[in-house]
């Protein structure tokens, strides 16, 4: 979530990166038998799958000081801020010259067009736990402080690439098959537009601020696919549904099933892990006859099967509309179709109007940060602009409205005209209040002075 106020952190220590390159040597010319010929050596070809680079980004990652790596558990504007002392700014600099390879791999995998990080569905039946997500959380904090380091060198153009590979990295996530990475990928975007929403009021390049924004623009199309994320989630839970169906009796259905509801695995063998299945189940409205014989199982998992089907179709469909609508009307397909599905584990995470307003917020915090680079390019040396038409033209001459009711955006003017806010209204959607997204650009004491 967007930092509510907060002039933009510095690093205050330099970090010098070692780069090692290597070169063959060809020899010729200098022995009468090679004076006419040369072997062409063949050169490495770097991967276009960003996800291999970004696995093994992870793998420098988990070689790094466990204790260094304790900052990236916070969010990145807890991690710097402008009351950060010069022993913790020392500390980052210490995990960003340690994490050098990490940086550089996870920055090459944002480069990449496509990410794939070659997930098998039939295994993803049985565990739920895809081990990279929370790395790639990581993965995009690094890069971010990387990029802020950077800033603080003044090397704006070099920050705002950074901040934008964060961008891309975030909506390689997005792209994945699972709901699991699409809501990583909307966190590692998250910390990309705070990272790029306060480094534009403070780049004194206009001209920078404004390709940073045509860029972002460009981006913005695609970042993510709430719609197609569900039919996907729905399609492996299909697959997850019929593999526990096939493995009823006498295969490992109870571990399945144990699983997906998020239970702990007994340890007092198979027959004890069938128990634990049968009574976490049964809490949970499971009728216990379900469990009887072959017969009564299929008859139960085909119809939850059906159920699931319908409700994510409908799901997908009611995120083709903008919000509110597609919270309102993911919140009737919820109603309708939650007493069949409390018989499978916590719904909280089923319901498809927390989806919705989930990526909801996230087009609020884009829409803001658009808004935010807009009125830094159209900053003159008498300040930010005092109305919001001046950039008008920068959107097809109509300014973007709140992504949650259609309402203005509200602008103010701070300290002269050398500071501004821009605020998306909180919102009430049936039973969803989706937050208030809030910036506030105040100048440096320096600035003020001037």
């Amino acid at each position: 979530m967007y930092s509510t106020d907060n002039t933009f952190p510095v690093l205050k220590r330099q970090v010098v990166f070692l780069f090692v390159s290597s070169s063959l040597v060809l020899f010729s010319g200098s022995h009468p038998l090679m004076a006419s010929e040369q072997l062409e050596q063949p050169m490495p070809r770097t991967s276009t799958n960003g996800a291999i680079h970004y696995q093994r980004a992870i793998l420098f990652l988990y070689a790094v000081d466990p204790a260094k790596r304790e900052s990236l558990l916070k969010p990145v504007w807890e991690i710097i801020t402008p009351d950060s002392s010069d022993e913790a700014i020392a500390e980052i600099d210490k995990l960003l010259i340690e994490s050098r390879h990490t940086i550089r791999s996870a920055l090459v995998g944002a480069d990449q067009t496509e990410a794939d990080f070659g997930l098998d569905i039939r295994h993803y039946m049985v565990s739920s736990w895809l081990p990279y997500t929370e790395a790639m959380v990581d993965l995009g904090k690094l890069i971010t402080l990387h990029g802020m380091e950077r800033e603080s060198k003044k090397n704006w153009k070099e920050a705002v690439e950074i901040y934008l590979a964060t961008l891309r990295m975030g909506r390689h996530m997005t792209h994945q098959t699972t709901l699991a990475e699409a809501l990583v990928g909307v966190e590692i975007l998250e910390t990309g537009y705070f990272a790029l929403g306060h480094w534009a009021p403070h780049c004194p390049d206009t001209s920078l601020v404004d390709q940073a924004l045509d860029q972002l623009n460009a981006m913005s199309r695609n970042m993510t696919d709430p719609g197609r994320t569900l039919l996907l989630e729905a399609n492996i839970l299909q697959m997850r549904l019929d593999a526990m169906q096939d493995a009823f009796p006498d295969g490992p259905w109870a571990e399945m099933m144990l699983e997906s509801l998020g239970e702990a695995f007994p340890s007092d063998g198979p027959e004890g892990m069938r128990k634990a299945a049968i009574e976490a189940a049964t809490k949970r409205g499971v009728p216990k006859e379900a469990f009887n014989d072959k017969e009564s199982f299929d008859r139960y998992v085909k119809e939850l099967n059906s159920s699931f089907v319908q409700m994510a179709t409908e799901s997908a469909q009611c995120m083709c509309h903008q919000s509110p609508n597609s919270i309102r009307q993911s919140e009737r397909v919820f109603g309708e179709y939650q007493p069949k599905l409390l018989k499978l584990g916590d719904t909280h995470t089923q319901n498809p109007a927390k989806v919705a307003a989930l990526f909801a917020v996230h087009e609020a915090e884009l829409t803001v940060t658009r808004l935010i680079l807009a009125i830094s390019a159209a900053r003159t040396p008498q300040g930010f602009p005092e109305q919001l038409e001046v950039v008008a033209d920068r959107f097809g001459g109509q300014l973007p409205r709140s992504p949650y009711d259609g309402s203005d955006l509200i602008y103010e003017l701070l300290e002269n005209g050398k500071g501004f806010s821009v605020q998306v209204k909180e919102a009430n959607v049936g039973d969803i209040i989706l937050p208030a997204i809030k910036f506030k650009h105040l100048p440096d004491k320096a600035d003020m002075s001037s």
